[in-house]
């Protein structure tokens, strides 16, 4: 490029290089170009004032210039001559001018001078290869342009030049960066195995931008190397080697168990291109990790690597993924067997373990022997045993002298040892009696010592006290139920009304069955519970039900393999007979071996002699047989997995939880189930009996609320089980289960809501006293106690009145929303003594003062809402019973996080109980509260019982029986004091007699077993009292019961939260709207008439002289007849 050609740019910069406010302009007119290969440079500068006018006439101007910073001094005005630059660097030269008018500028130029000629570099990926064509490329330094560049015509016009059994492919010629840049392919013969090719570059044919011309150097040739032969690699370590019959086959074992031995080789045929990291991930080493050893590679022939961190047992699998190297001709590695070998640093380890408890009363232990992989030469003089007598059994045939052996698998052994004495037994498997497949001996075991105990006789006489006190109990409520029940049927076969008031004794025993039930899940929650307690909630566990199948014979071995298939003398001084049964982890895994013995003794001998007798080294000698897998390792040599003593236990017990929820189901469906059909067997002969309907306490399904109520822990519990196998199955059938008591808990919800909180169908009415100020001490005793509470529960306009005798189970001893009737306690005819009913019966009550006014008053959102909450109760307790229930089956080991979670949900409930008080009877309350506070202290002293020593062990284990006991008297006595207040009540005399009671309840009991002409006897026509009524409102026939109807007193034992109901007569329930009327228009003439009405009741007072002052805690009150019929037979 000329001078006068780059004017223009040199002007552009020199005005950029201008400041602002500059008044001259520096023109470089000429300049060297931009890239020179010359080491001198001429400039020509011109100044230029305002208008293109010369500002350095007659040389006025002062001119200083510098180049790379030095300055030159004072410069010629018009050229500047710059020699013996630097070169192969870039320079640059400022002009400043200053006219004599002070006015100043400056301009600079910058140039690269190059002196280098421009070299290339041709390359290819495969130097080496087996392919018929390769791709070169060609890298020029810089841009080399001149005399046409870099052109490729076709073969023999080509600046790329071939030598050797090659071709260049003209048409492939490819521009990758302009001038810089370009690829080339190159056809190698295909008949060729092996052989070189030599490309290089041509000289001189072209320049770069300073003018410099191509220099050819040693990079601007290439040689490849045609190389079709395959690449062969060679894999082994060194192993030792061992031939050794394996079910009538040779076959190859490679074992070791010293470090120096582990130690792997790779051996290529020829050179391979992968990297070292290559290789490492190509070669395979599970499960272990290794380290390439430094040596010679032989052209990268040869590696060797060192295994490292391997544990004391380990089958190693070393695989090589030939695919994924290639050798320096681009084929692949030819493909290569894997080897895996055993290693083995540790002698095998022995574990003891046992299914029974530290202390034990089963006659038989089983003890597992198990090693940390299969031994050889454990027999019954290995096993050393103290204290005891061991058993040899074959079935049930006790040897004197002999035993059998099944060798199945060479890993774990059981053991049945045969306890003769009270003695502690101790177990021990010496050091040194054993060895494995490597030769390693075992070490000793641990000491597995269980004591026997027999149960203690205070925890035998506890359980079959209580045993017989709730058999006895059930048995009088039962009977109690039943007499009832035919009472009610008899004065309908009276008076024509089945009317009578009853009261339902079964609710204190569900209390008492219950809490019973809790204390045995409570074995269930703590691995050591002191043998006092434990032995007392297991001969309660009917209660739940849990227990042994009667199908299930107690078997001698925790184990199923009983098949032996050899037999020898025992050696040694003997205590009595052993019993050892290898087991079988996994069956799928020895079925191979089970077709024929695992090894012949002459073959499958590991001792020194086999090792120096058939060592082969893979080195120097290939065995015959067959190398073995690692799943053969696997099978032969070691357990199927590395797992601990217990869950090897449990794994060979296969626990799938099937076996305990047979032991809840079978027995509560034989138990539930019993009392079922027993139910409908009585209901139907009953019917039978007396032509019509049953109703009372044995209605459909009051007696199935209360089994249901009892069976939630046993079906959660049950469903714990099922789910806790952790098989399909089970978690099925769990699942089925557990939704039977969701369901349950869901539908009383429900029932709760829609009949009680809504106020719809069932209504609790509570009598409420105007209370003067009381003490601090007072306030403190009703804040723990209660205050007594008289209240009742009564059915709406809706339902029958039959509803209350069908669902009163689930609330009926509870507080509810309440409607609040004020009196005043000094009043002795007051309110409270009595509630008026209407003539039909249907306990829908109206509540007279004394001056015969009604008084109810409804209560506040908040009294409402405490109500609904005390109503409630119910499911805080099915909650926590269901919690147990699940928390017990959980888990086949007992934890203390059991016991944490059945202390936290009691206390729960304690709470709830002591803040709400939902109890209308102050002595449920407390006797509820002692029962809850004696659970809670039971879970809490099993948390804390783990690490106690045997003393402080038997102290807890009796104050958990003194609590137990505690719990069952004041639960029982609760329950009979209800039942004799109702038995007492039971002739319905103006004076309570036990022995009235009974005899009437023993009538009413044995009436329906009498034939019928009996029957006239018993049952007298009941002749019409007196009754002042108005006529205005008198029916066309009033029956003697209906008649009754104007005197109201309290039946109910105060400590007992059963309900008086009434049933109405036949007539009013086939027609409720006339009887509704017929109490309307009764109730209003008595309200127009006070006077009439004063009369009624001192009638009634006169009537009933003798009865008491109401009891604190009733639940209900109800009309009764003065005397019932056949009661008045009786008497």
């Amino acid at each position: 490029m000329t001078p006068l050609k780059l004017l223009p740019s040199y002007t552009c910069l020199a005005m950029m290089m201008v400041g602002v406010a500059a008044a001259i302009i520096i023109h470089f007119d000429h300049a060297p170009p931009a890239r020179s290969r010359l080491t001198s440079a001429v400039f020509q500068y011109s100044v230029e004032g305002p208008h293109k006018s010369n500002a350095c006439k007659n040389n006025q101007c002062s001119i200083y210039c510098k180049i790379d910073g030095h300055t030159l001094g004072r410069c010629p005005s018009h050229r500047t001559v710059l020699k013996n630059l630097t070169a192969n660097s870039r320079h640059t030269f400022l002009v400043n001018v200053a006219t004599p008018e002070g006015e100043r500028n400056s301009s600079s130029y910058s140039w690269f001078i190059d002196t280098l000629p421009p070299i290339a570099a041709i390359s290819s990926k495969q130097n080496y290869t087996a392919a018929e064509k390769i791709t070169v490329h060609v890298a020029f330094s810089e841009a080399c342009t001149g005399l046409g560049g870099f052109k490729c015509v076709n073969s023999s016009s080509c600046d790329v030049i071939v030598n050797g059994p090659a071709s260049i492919l003209a048409s492939s010629l490819r521009t990758i960066d302009p001038g810089i840049r370009y690829s080339l392919n190159i056809i190698l013969h295909s008949s060729i195995i092996y052989s070189r090719v030599v490309i290089t570059m041509a000289d001189k044919f072209c320049t770069d931008g300073a003018g410099n011309h191509f220099r050819r150097t040693s990079s601007s040739t290439l040689i490849v190397h045609i190389d079709r032969r395959p690449v062969r690699v060679d894999l082994w370590a060194s192993i030792p080697a061992y031939l050794l019959g394996i079910n009538g086959v040779p076959r190859t074992v490679y074992a070791t168990n010293k470090m120096e031995d582990v130690e792997i080789f790779l051996e290529f045929s020829t050179p391979i291109v992968n990297s070292l990291d290559e290789i490492q991930k190509a070669l395979l080493v599970n499960p272990i990790r290794y380290s390439p050893i430094p040596v010679r590679s032989h052209g990268n022939r040869r590696y060797n690597f060192k295994l490292m961190n391997i544990s004391s047992t380990e089958i190693i699998t070393i695989k090589l993924e030939a695919n994924k190297l290639i050798g320096r001709t681009g084929f692949h590695v030819s493909p290569v067997a894997p080897l895996t070998f055993l290693y083995d640093s540790s002698p095998p380890g022995v574990w003891l373990s046992t299914s029974s408890p530290v202390t034990t009363r089963e006659s038989n232990v089983n003890i597992i022997v198990e090693f940390t992989k299969p031994v050889f030469g454990f027999k019954a003089s290995v096993v050393e045993v103290k204290g005891g007598t061991l058993t040899r059994q074959v079935h049930t045939v006790i040897l004197k002298t002999t035993f059998m052996i099944e060798e199945i698998s060479r890993a774990l052994y059981s053991l049945t040892i045969h306890i003769v004495s009270q003695n502690v037994v101790s177990v021990v498997v010496p050091a040194g009696k054993v060895n494995d497949v490597s030769g390693n001996v075992n070490v000793a075991s641990n000491r597995v010592e269980v004591k026997p105990y027999s149960a203690p006789a205070i925890s035998t006489a506890l359980h079959c006290f209580m045993t017989v006190g709730v058999l006895a109990t059930s048995l009088a409520a039962a009977l109690l139920t039943t007499s009832s029940a035919n009472l009610g049927a008899i004065e309908t076969l009276s008076s024509g009304t089945a009317y009578f008031v009853v009261s339902d004794p079964s609710l204190n025993l569900y209390g008492m069955i219950g809490h019973l039930q809790v204390f045995v899940l409570s074995d269930w929650f703590s691995p050591t519970l002191p043998v006092e307690y434990s032995e007392t909630t297991r001969g309660l566990r009917w209660l739940v039900p849990h227990g042994k199948l009667p199908w299930k014979k107690r078997s001698k071995f925790m184990w199923p393999n009983n098949n032996y298939l050899s037999e020898e003398e025992p050696s040694g001084p003997q205590v009595g007979s052993l019993s050892i049964h290898p087991m079988q982890l996994n069956s799928m895994s020895y079925a191979y071996l089970q077709q024929g013995p695992l090894l012949p003794s002459e073959n499958y001998s590991y001792n020194s002699d086999l090792h120096g007798l058939h060592n082969v080294n893979g080195e120097t000698y290939i065995p015959d047989g067959k190398p073995m897998d690692s799943g053969e390792y696997f099978t032969y040599f070691l357990r199927g997995e590395p797992l601990s003593a217990d869950n090897v236990a449990n794994r060979m017990k296969h626990y799938t939880g099937w076996q305990d929820l047979e032991m809840n189901l079978f027995w509560l469906g034989i138990g539930g189930g019993s009392l079922l059909v027993f139910h409908l067997l009585i209901l139907l002969f009953l019917r039978w009996r007396f032509g019509r309907t049953v109703h009372g306490l044995l209605s459909v399904p009051r007696f199935e609320l209360f089994l249901l109520l009892l069976v939630l822990p046993c079906l959660c519990q049950s469903s714990a089980f099922a789910i806790g196998g952790k098989t399909t199955a089970g978690i099925i059938v769990g699942a089925l289960l557990l939704a039977i008591p969701t369901a349950f808990i869901i539908t009383v919800c429900l029932f709760l809501v829609v009949t009680i909180f809504t106020g719809s169908f069932i209504q609790y009415k509570e009598v409420k006293y105007a209370r003067s100020k009381e003490p601090w001490f007072r306030k403190l005793w009703v804040f723990f106690t209660g205050r007594p509470t008289i209240g009742k529960w009564s059915c709406s306009e809706g339902p029958p009145a039959s509803f209350l005798l069908r669902f009163g189970i689930l609330f009926e001893g509870h507080r509810g929303p309440p409607l609040f009737i004020f009196a005043d306690p000094d009043d002795p005819t007051g309110i409270p003594k009595s509630f008026e009913a209407g003539q039909s019966g249907s306990g829908r009550p109206r509540a007279l003062s004394s001056d015969g006014s009604t008084e109810e008053t409804r209560s506040t959102i908040s009294e409402r809402l405490l109500g609904c909450a005390r109503t409630s109760y119910v499911i805080i307790d099915l909650l926590r019973r269901v919690t147990l229930g699940i928390v017990s089956g959980a888990s086949s080991t007992k934890e203390s996080s059991q016991g944490l979670v059945a202390f936290t949900v009691t206390i729960v409930q304690f709470l709830y109980l002591c803040v709400l008080k939902p109890y209308i009877s102050r002595g449920v309350h407390l006797v509820e509260c002692l029962s809850l506070l004696s659970e809670a202290v039971i879970f809490g002293l099993s948390i804390c019982l783990h690490g106690a020593d045997p003393t402080e062990e038997k102290t807890l284990g009796y104050m958990m029986l003194a609590l137990l006991f505690i719990t069952y008297v004041t639960q029982s006595m609760n329950q009979w004091h209800a039942m004799i207040r109702y038995i007492l009540r039971f002739g319905q005399s103006q004076e309570e007699s036990l022995k009235l009671g009974l005899k009437c309840a023993a009538k009413c009991l044995i009436l329906p077993l009498l034939p019928r002409k009996h029957w006239s006897r018993l049952i007298p026509k009941y002749p019409q009292p007196d009754t002042v009524t108005d006529s205005s409102t008198r029916a066309p026939h009033v029956d003697p019961l209906s008649a009754m109807t104007a005197t109201v007193v309290p039946v109910l034992n105060p400590n007992s939260p059963g309900y008086a109901y009434q049933i109405g007569s036949t007539s009013a329930e086939t027609n409720p709207g006339r009887q509704r009327s017929g109490d309307s228009r009764r109730l209003k003439g008595l309200s127009e008439r006070a006077s009439d009405l004063k009369k009624l009741r001192e009638m009634a007072r006169a009537t009933f002289s003798g009865q008491s002052k109401p009891e604190e805690g009733s639940t209900s009150y109800g009309l009764r007849p003065q005397q019932s019929s056949l009661c008045q037979a009786s008497s």
